[in-house]
Protein backbone atom coordinates (compact mmCIF):
# COMPACT_ATOMS: atom_id res chain seq x y z
CA UNK A 1 0.00 0.00 0.00
CA UNK A 2 1.46 3.36 -0.95
CA UNK A 3 1.80 6.38 1.33
CA UNK A 4 -1.08 8.30 -0.26
CA UNK A 5 -3.51 5.41 0.29
CA UNK A 6 -2.42 5.07 3.94
CA UNK A 7 -3.02 8.79 4.47
CA UNK A 8 -6.50 8.47 2.93
CA UNK A 9 -7.31 5.63 5.29
CA UNK A 10 -5.98 7.65 8.24
CA UNK A 11 -8.28 10.53 7.23
CA UNK A 12 -11.18 8.09 7.15
CA UNK A 13 -10.30 7.03 10.70
CA UNK A 14 -10.43 10.70 11.80
CA UNK A 15 -13.82 11.19 10.12
CA UNK A 16 -15.12 8.05 11.80
CA UNK A 17 -13.85 9.32 15.14
CA UNK A 18 -15.71 12.61 14.71
CA UNK A 19 -18.90 10.76 13.75
CA UNK A 20 -18.65 8.58 16.85
CA UNK A 21 -18.03 11.61 19.05
CA UNK A 22 -21.16 13.20 17.58
CA UNK A 23 -23.12 10.06 18.47
CA UNK A 24 -21.69 10.21 21.99
CA UNK A 25 -22.69 13.88 22.38
CA UNK A 26 -26.20 13.09 21.13
CA UNK A 27 -26.49 10.28 23.66
CA UNK A 28 -25.36 12.65 26.41
CA UNK A 29 -27.94 15.24 25.34
CA UNK A 30 -30.75 12.66 25.26
CA UNK A 31 -29.73 11.29 28.65
CA UNK A 32 -29.65 14.79 30.11
CA UNK A 33 -33.15 15.44 28.76
CA UNK A 34 -34.35 12.19 30.35
CA UNK A 35 -32.84 13.20 33.70
CA UNK A 36 -34.59 16.58 33.47
CA UNK A 37 -37.88 14.86 32.62
CA UNK A 38 -37.57 12.52 35.61
CA UNK A 39 -37.01 15.47 37.91
CA UNK A 40 -39.98 17.34 36.46
CA UNK A 41 -42.15 14.26 37.04
CA UNK A 42 -40.88 14.13 40.65
CA UNK A 43 -39.41 10.66 40.09
CA UNK A 44 -35.98 11.87 41.21
CA UNK A 45 -34.81 14.66 43.48
CA UNK A 46 -32.80 17.69 42.49
CA UNK A 47 -29.77 16.11 44.17
CA UNK A 48 -30.29 12.97 42.09
CA UNK A 49 -30.47 15.14 38.98
CA UNK A 50 -27.12 16.77 39.69
CA UNK A 51 -25.57 13.41 40.61
CA UNK A 52 -26.85 12.08 37.28
CA UNK A 53 -25.35 15.04 35.41
CA UNK A 54 -21.99 14.45 37.09
CA UNK A 55 -22.01 10.73 36.29
CA UNK A 56 -23.11 11.43 32.74
CA UNK A 57 -20.26 13.87 32.22
CA UNK A 58 -17.74 11.45 33.73
CA UNK A 59 -18.88 8.66 31.42
CA UNK A 60 -18.93 10.93 28.39
CA UNK A 61 -15.39 12.13 29.06
CA UNK A 62 -14.17 8.58 29.70
CA UNK A 63 -15.58 7.24 26.44
CA UNK A 64 -14.41 10.28 24.50
CA UNK A 65 -10.86 9.64 25.73
CA UNK A 66 -11.17 5.96 24.81
CA UNK A 67 -12.30 6.87 21.31
CA UNK A 68 -9.33 9.24 20.95
CA UNK A 69 -6.91 6.55 22.13
CA UNK A 70 -8.31 3.94 19.77
CA UNK A 71 -8.27 6.30 16.79
CA UNK A 72 -4.73 7.49 17.52
CA UNK A 73 -3.47 3.91 17.81
CA UNK A 74 -5.22 2.90 14.59
CA UNK A 75 -3.85 5.91 12.69
CA UNK A 76 -0.34 5.11 13.91
CA UNK A 77 -0.77 1.47 12.89
CA UNK A 78 -1.98 2.42 9.42
CA UNK A 79 0.76 4.96 8.79
CA UNK A 80 3.50 2.58 9.95
CA UNK A 81 2.64 -0.17 7.47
Amino acid sequence: MDEERRQDIAKHVKRSLEEEKTVLRNMRRESKEEIEFLEEEKEITEDDKFWGYDKLNELTEEYSKRLDEIATAKEKEILEL
